[in-house]
């Protein structure tokens, strides 16, 4: 086993073991199991990444890329909801947005995993991954970025009406969630 594959293999073990951690903590609470669902999703997204690249070009390989775009869409959604029950909020949160999000991320979870829709194909080419996109790519696109937007608006607001310790949290979470995620949106879209 290679070293990017074992660095692969613990960081999907710890997400899903964060997730799991957070989860069991207070399985309750909606900002427990929104982050243990983005977290899983992480992992899933990661795993699926990897394995498409690494497996492109068998039939599996293609599953697993369609898995990765689902997982990327339910990160998207995911990260929506916690962002809007965090920090302590007991219930789902019911605007009409995250109703609009949810109805758009399960089908496009049901028709990045069942279609070719999306992702079409994946080969190699000279050593070099060849994704070839579906004709709903756009609107997975589109989706993320929706999504993401959506949710620093929403981050943004809760930091604007915070004060004090809860202020501060909520600029650490900006920081270490909101950034990389915007990077990772960015750079795989």
């Amino acid at each position: 086993m290679d070293a990017s594959t074992l660095v692969l293999i613990t960081v999907v073990a710890l997400t899903v073991w964060l997730a799991s951690f957070v989860y069991l903590k207070y399985p309750s609470r909606w900002v427990n199991r929104s982050f243990s669902i983005f977290s899983l999703a992480v992992a899933g997204w990661t795993a699926g990444t990897w394995a498409g690249n690494y497996l492109a070009q068998a039939q599996i390989g293609l599953v697993l890329g369609r898995v990765a775009f689902a997982m990327g869409v339910l990160m998207a959604y995911a990260l929506l909801i916690f962002f809007h029950v965090f920090p302590a909020s007991s219930t789902f949160p019911r605007p009409i947005p995250v109703k609009i999000f949810g109805v758009l991320a399960t089908v496009l979870t049901l028709i990045s995993m069942t279609t070719p829709w999306i992702l079409t194909a994946l080969t190699i080419d000279n050593g070099n991954l060849r994704v070839k996109y579906g004709p709903l790519y756009p609107l997975f696109a589109v989706y993320i970025l929706g999504s993401v937007g959506y949710t620093f608006s929403i981050i943004l607001h809760k930091i604007r009406l915070a004060r004090g310790v809860e202020r501060l949290q909520l600029n650490y979470l900006f920081a270490g969630l909101i950034v990389p995620g915007v990077l990772a949106t960015v750079t795989n879209l």
